[in-house]
């Protein structure tokens, strides 16, 4: 496309070539359908509508604001203001007018780990329900939710005991974990699972994956199932209660940062000054003027 054909290019139709172009050969499946359905459900037909260089600051608010503050809008933005960006860049526009749009005024909610006596009731559930394994593995791993969705078996090397996980959040969240008995064991017994489930699979009863994956799930379904089993919490909070336990355990921070594949220590730390907290708590509530000997 040369520089001329850019003058009248529209927002949809610069949004799709963006995305074409610049994000579909470098990133993998899950990143793209984010960004495409920010693209398709959640960027006004009108907005699409309009030529580049005609979007002012004020248009783009006012597209932004049909939708509720919320993690999907703060996403949009990001999305709108990267394909600005490149625009910027190649000079189809002047300016990003993203940059002076109004920052979305939502406040993320704080992860809650689960206490022991949730983890208890959550063990109990457990027991009847096919994501049993899979939600151990979030628990005695850490991993993100794709993280252990993506995992084949040929990830796992039984000789050094590591497993490979393929995350793609940051440069550090690709890396290994320890392959632990307990760990093992759950692997082991999703496998059975899944070549009990294999011919209902192939009748249409389960989600279709690859014989290759180890836990054979869908995303969403399974973030369904963990609220069914678990209501007061998010999925991904099993990820912050792998954290607490690691706190709780003694498990050095540098460590468990490596292990979950934080790009920095400040989440990590942030857990285990709030346990810390909470142990020195208690540890302060034994202290009396007239001691028991």
């Amino acid at each position: 496309m040369l520089k001329n054909d850019f003058e009248n290019i529209t927002c949809g139709e610069w949004l799709s070539l963006w995305y074409d172009t610049y994000k579909k050969p470098r990133l993998k499946w899950r990143s793209l359908r984010n960004i495409e359905q920010m693209i398709r459900l959640h960027t006004p037909k009108w907005f699409k509508a309009m030529v580049m260089r005609e979007i002012t600051a004020f248009d783009a608010d006012r597209a932004l604001s049909e939708q509720p503050p919320s993690r999907t809008a703060v996403y949009t933005r990001q999305v709108w203001h990267a394909a600005f960006l490149k625009a910027c860049a190649l000079g189809i526009v002047e300016s990003n007018v993203i940059d002076f749009t109004e920052r979305i005024m939502y406040k993320k909610q704080k992860s809650k780990s689960l206490t022991i006596a949730e983890q208890n009731a959550f063990f109990e559930r457990l027991e009847k329900s096919r994501y049993r394994w899979l939600m151990l593995f979030y628990l005695l791993t850490g991993v993100r939710r794709c993280e252990a969705l993506s995992i084949e078996w040929s990830d796992i090397n039984e000789e050094e005991n590591i497993i490979h996980i393929k995350g793609t959040k940051t440069e550090e969240s690709d890396r290994h974990i320890l392959l632990t008995p307990d760990i093992k064991f759950v692997l082991e017994q999703q496998k059975k699972q899944n070549d009990q489930e294999k011919d209902m699979r192939a009748r249409g009863r389960y989600h279709k994956a690859p014989e290759s994956i180890v836990f054979p799930f869908a995303a969403q379904q399974t973030s369904r199932e963990f609220k069914k089993l678990c209501g007061g919490h998010h999925l991904h909070e099993l990820r912050h209660t792998f954290i607490t336990r690691c706190c709780e355990s003694g498990v050095n921070p540098s460590v468990c940062q490596q292990l979950v594949g934080h790009a920095t220590g400040d989440m990590i730390m942030n857990v285990y000054m709030h346990v810390m907290d909470e142990f020195k708590r208690k540890e302060a509530a034994k202290f009396t003027l007239f001691p028991k000997f």
